[in-house]
């Protein structure tokens, strides 16, 4: 079940339509609105207010948040950067919004970055103090569910309960894509109200077109027009909720797209239909083979004969062969030789890709067209969705909303679709984002959707094999092998991939350490790293003191010895978003723990396994040898999206919780030695 049962809030009926782009004669170098000069003066409403009015047990909510948005023009007179000067004045309720505003956070997204932060706090007594620009500093946040994000951080000064806090700061946007414009409504605090002001593109930039606003999940205000800038309101805007494993932000918070387009209408069938049809022949000169391509195709294909081999021999080739032009790898000077020789009016031709050896991830994906093709494949172009996004439904008729370019295979009757462009991820599988997804299969007669299957659990699995031993003193020591696949083996062969090999031991050391506190890990080894194609694996011998407590004659321990600390994400009664995996996965756990000399198991007893229905289950067994010394055996097995059961409404969030609640129990479970 993937996102099944969601909606999102898609204004049909309220898309504001402002004017011609033409109305702007010519694009100008813009200066600061004059608020990012001077601050706008303090109501005596304002320094009385005495409790909030968006969330009445708000510890701090914004009065107001003005964004003028400006694409501004930059010293060749013909590219543009997009700047939004932001203006934010916040009112501290309480000792819960001085702490909530003792530190701010700026967050944003490379190539961007933020300048220009001022801000000063008013105290309830009048006293103005400014903040020091040295206190203004950059860091990663970690979100739940492990997201991360960059941010520029500063702390304000003096921030006491009756006060008033303000600060603005300048942010900018390096994005092709000028012809639209995100508006984001909501902050970490309640808002009063956001104002967005937006100075129209000029003819030279979107010709005839006309501007348009479309919100979702709210409702903004209709259009005014003041001193050259068009702007929109939304008021009582609680504050940003965060959750672990909910869906992507689009398909939460209040926002509005503002694009450019020539016609206010358009039919969604026949727009796609157009689409489809229009990117196969766009396609069909990128694609076109030369003598080098010819020759590539027939080396990396080599003795492959099915298609599964094709493809994945084709993958293994083009890892080898072009780097990503935001791979760690390539330089900055190689990035802007890479911008400076693209075609002006046209894609890149494959030809092309495969000379300059750095291609974006599109690029990449038609780098494998032209060798599939040449390898005999049946192999176009595909417009697919990400759930990284918003939900995309065929009635959003523009191609922002199915931005993502991959590549199909035709295999017998259908298609299979193959994006290449992930370094990290085992060739055959999709990156999860468009796993579930809408694609659309470009054609010159008859273009179509179609429904991406998602993974399987199996697909993405964890296995972990350890023939450990444990000692009178609690000591547990021995040797562990682990492996990842599909998903799993991404997720860390992103994060430990561009690392160096001490790098790399120090990040597994980490994790283990994480689990035994205390622990010593030696004889490390990481196997196939920086090849996809093969699991990632994970050798190295343990020895964990006080793993188990020696109390008097007896030894009490967790025999589920590599989980038993993990904790479940769901410790909230209850949710106010649905939940929704990334990806299905499956963890295998084979543990050998050979007893101390002397000891027996005193009434040792198993907690069972449980089935979770169709999406899944725990299967849990142990037994004991009759040896001296005995071996305790306990195998662990936990299988959870089936049936591409990744999302799961609020409703349903009880029962989820109980399931996680039921793993933890199990993989927490205690058993006592007792000495002979």
């Amino acid at each position: 079940m993937l996102r099944k049962g969601i909606h999102f809030v898609f204004m049909t009926m309220a898309v504001w339509m402002l004017f011609p782009a033409g109305f702007v004669e010519a694009q100008q170098k813009t200066l600061a609105p004059p608020e990012f000069r001077g601050w706008l003066p303090i109501s005596d409403e304002e320094r009385q207010m005495k409790s909030p009015i968006v969330e009445k047990d708000a510890g701090a909510e914004v009065l107001f948040w003005r964004v003028h948005v400006v694409d501004e023009l930059l010293g060749d007179n013909r590219s543009l950067q997009r700047a939004f000067y932001h203006y934010v004045r916040v009112k501290i309720f309480n000792e819960k919004g001085k702490e909530q505003a003792a530190t701010i956070d700026l967050t944003y997204r490379e190539p961007g970055g933020i300048e220009a932060v001022d801000g000063r706090t008013i105290k309830a007594d009048g006293t103005i103090l400014e903040l020091e620009h040295k206190s203004v500093y950059k860091r990663t946040l970690v979100r739940a569910g492990g997201l991360q994000e960059k941010a520029v951080s500063f702390a304000m000064p003096a921030v006491e309960p009756g006060a008033i806090i303000e600060y603005r700061w300048k942010q900018t946007e390096d994005d092709n894509r000028f012809r639209y414009l995100r508006l984001h409504f909501q902050r970490e605090f309640p808002v009063q109200k956001v104002t967005y002001f937006v100075k129209p593109l000029s003819s030279q930039f979107v010709a005839a077109e006309e501007m348009f606003l479309v919100p979702f999940n709210c409702k903004t205000s209709p259009i005014q027009q003041e001193d050259g800038y068009s702007s929109t309101t939304v008021e009582n805007v609680p504050a940003a909720h965060r959750e672990p494993f909910a869906p992507s932000r689009p398909n939460l918070e209040p926002w509005a797209l503002l694009f450019y387009r020539e016609d206010r209408s358009r039919d969604p069938d026949k727009y796609w239909n157009g689409q489809g049809k229009k990117m196969f022949q766009e396609m069909k000169s990128a694609l076109k083979a030369n003598d080098e391509i010819k020759t590539a195709a027939a080396e990396a294909v080599g003795n492959a004969k099915s298609e599964d081999e094709k493809v994945r021999a084709l993958v293994v080739y083009l890892r080898k062969t072009l780097r990503s032009l935001f791979d760690p790898s390539v330089t900055t000077a190689e990035r802007e030789a890479y911008f400076q020789k693209l075609p002006k009016d046209r894609r890149r031709t494959s030809a092309e890709i495969f000379k300059s050896g750095i291609a974006t991830s599109d690029e990449i994906n038609v780098a494998f067209a032209a060798l599939a093709m040449q390898a005999g494949l049946d192999a176009r172009p595909v417009l697919v969705g990400d759930r990284d996004e918003l939900l995309f439904n065929p009635k959003l008729a523009d191609r922002y909303f199915l931005d993502n370019i991959a590549m199909a295979v035709r295999a017998g009757d259908s298609w299979k679709v193959v994006d290449v462009s992930g370094r990290w991820l085992a060739p055959g599988l999709l990156p999860w984002r468009e796993e579930g997804m809408m694609a659309l299969i470009t054609d010159p007669k008859d273009p179509r959707f179609i429904q991406i299957p998602a993974s399987p659990p199996e697909a993405s699995l964890e296995s972990r094999t350890a023939h450990l031993r444990l000692s009178e003193d609690g000591t547990l020591e021995g040797d562990v092998d682990e492996s990842y696949t599909g998903h799993r083996a991404e997720d860390y062969r992103e994060d430990v991939g561009p690392k160096s090999p001490a790098q790399r031991e120090e990040w597994l050391k980490d994790r283990v350490t994480r689990m035994f506190p205390d622990a010593e890990v030696s004889a490390i080894k990481l196997d196939n790293v920086d090849d996809a194609t093969q699991p990632l694996a994970a050798h190295y011998h343990l020895r964990a003191p006080l793993f188990a407590q020696v109390t008097g004659k007896r030894l009490f321990f967790q025999p589920i010895a590599f989980r038993r600390s993990q904790g479940s994400p769901f410790t909230a009664a209850e949710r106010r978003f649905p939940v929704e995996f990334p990806y299905a996965w499956k963890e295998v756990d084979q543990v050998h723990i050979q007893l101390p000399s002397g000891y027996t198991l005193d009434h040792a007893d198993s907690p069972g396994s449980v089935s979770f229905g169709e999406i899944g289950g725990y299967k849990l067994q142990m037994t004991v040898s009759n040896g001296k010394p005995a071996d305790l055996f306990t195998a662990r097995e936990l299988t959870f999206g089936d049936h591409s059961m990744l999302y799961i409404p609020v409703d349903k969030y009880p029962m989820l919780k109980k399931i996680f609640d039921e793993i933890q129990i199990r993989d927490s479970h205690s058993l006592s030695l007792k000495a002979n």
